[in-house]
């Protein structure tokens, strides 16, 4: 049988100093230790402070805190408050409990020997001591404008930490680890400010500005390089061109009247390999010609050593010779440097187009 004056956690049933009234400035326990826990730092307390804050609202029957003062009291032993809190050292408890009431979080009400207890009156508490829960009710709006603001820091935190994560892992791509990506990567796994974030931030954006010009510079320096090129090989082309008019114009030499001899179609016989990056049908002289030429800048071969090749032996042997490097071009360790000796010897009278071919 249970007595009325017996009460759960400790302490009567009926609320101390129950309103008659619903009072629309009460809040609700949970929701106002929630957003506490939000903005802990400002009111200076910690998990554990806040541990033993949840603790005492267990002792408080009703979900709801009025604002008035003395509304909201509870009275556990520190004994009572250890168990709850799995054997919690009592300096330790005590350290809390001083946290808390120094925050302005709780309020002290203590009797004349600081015991902690209640005197009823029927199924009514008449005097009540120990610790108010009212403060919570009071400072709610007060607590809840702090959250707001720590949230939005935090946010405002998340935000700076995920672009100089984001930051760095750009410069890493750009030029690898560095001191500067090593100190972002340092700072990341410790709690920083703001400022201190937005500074590094600032320095790997500078960073990665100087990278993407310096980048663009040797662009450009490349396109010029390509455009020099392009001038080279069209001087070659032109080379070729008038390389053909003078084999055509003028009376032919042994070598071109041994070329004349060989046919498109039984130099190409033994020459397939180019078919993987030029796959086109080649129709005429020139088509083999324009190839080599192309083949020369794949294979690492100066334009102007085609272009001598071109002035020692003939553009229809040059073609012819360069194809023939790129059948056996993994064999050969310097297919330029072999290009220049074919053309040594031809300009000795020593080259012989045939021993490069599979022909009969």
């Amino acid at each position: 049988m249970k007595h009325a004056t017996q009460a759960q956690f400790g302490r009567p049933l009926p609320a101390v100093l129950t309103p008659s009234d619903p009072d629309t400035s009460m809040i609700d326990k949970w929701e106002a230790l929630k957003t506490l826990s939000e903005a802990a730092q400002d009111f200076g307390v910690t998990h554990r402070t806040l541990s033993v804050l949840k603790v005492l609202m267990t002792f408080l029957p009703e979900r709801l805190i009025r604002p008035e003062h003395r509304s909201a009291i509870v009275f556990p032993s520190n004994k009572t408050l250890s168990e709850r809190l799995n054997g919690m050292p009592d300096s330790t408890l005590r350290r809390h409990l001083a946290t808390l009431v120094s925050a302005g979080i709780v309020s002290r009400h203590d009797s004349a020997n600081r015991k902690r207890f209640a005197r009823y009156s029927g199924h009514r508490v008449r005097n009540a001591f120990g610790f108010d829960l009212s403060p919570l009710a009071r400072r709610y709006d007060e607590i809840r404008a702090r959250a707001d603001v720590e949230n939005q820091r935090r946010e405002t935190l998340q935000s700076l930490r995920a672009q100089v994560a984001q930051l760095r892992q750009q410069l890493l791509f750009a030029i690898g680890p560095c001191s500067l990506t090593e100190e972002a990567f340092t700072l990341l796994r410790r709690q920083p400010v703001a400022a201190t974030l937005n500074d590094i931030m600032t320095r790997l954006t500078n960073r990665l500005e100087q990278e993407k010009t310096a980048e663009m510079n040797t662009n450009d320096v490349q396109n010029e390089r390509h455009i020099e090129n392009e001038i080279i090989t069209y001087s070659v082309s032109k080379t070729v061109d008038l390389a053909l008019e003078e084999q055509d114009a003028n009376e032919p030499t042994q070598q071109t009247r041994s070329c004349n001899t060989l046919s498109l179609e039984k130099a190409l016989r033994g020459l397939m390999a180019f078919t993987e990056y030029f796959p086109e049908p080649i129709r005429h002289w020139n088509d083999l010609i324009t190839v080599a030429d192309k083949l020369t800048r794949m294979m690492g071969i100066e334009a102007s050593v085609f272009k001598e090749s071109i002035d020692a032996m003939g553009a229809k042997y040059a073609a012819i010779a360069v194809l023939s490097i790129l059948e056996r071009f993994n064999d050969i360790e310097n297919p330029g440097g072999y290009l220049r000796r074919l053309n040594q010897s031809a300009k000795v009278g020593r080259f012989n187009i045939q021993s490069m071919l599979s022909v009969g």
